[in-house]
């Protein structure tokens, strides 16, 4: 079954990249969705369905570069 997508587009497009890298997306009810890294280390990351702010896609792609092995997509 396919996961949800996401109401704002900016963020669905974060969603769909951390897929490409191989991360596994799960939820998508009214909360948060969950981000499960494919590395040893196993990190994860929530995204909330309904963000906090304008900068909140900002916030979030720093958080993931610093604190995981988020890799930028050219």
């Amino acid at each position: 079954m396919a996961r949800p997508k996401h109401r704002m587009p900016e963020l669905e497009a974060v969603l769909r990249s951390a897929e490409r890298q191989g991360w596994r997306v799960t939820g998508g009810g009214n909360t948060y969705f969950k981000l499960y890294c494919p590395c040893p280390e196993k990190h994860k990351k929530s995204v909330h369905c309904t963000p906090s702010g304008s900068n909140y896609k900002r916030n979030l792609l720093g958080e993931l570069k610093r604190k995981t092995c988020w890799k930028e997509e050219s």
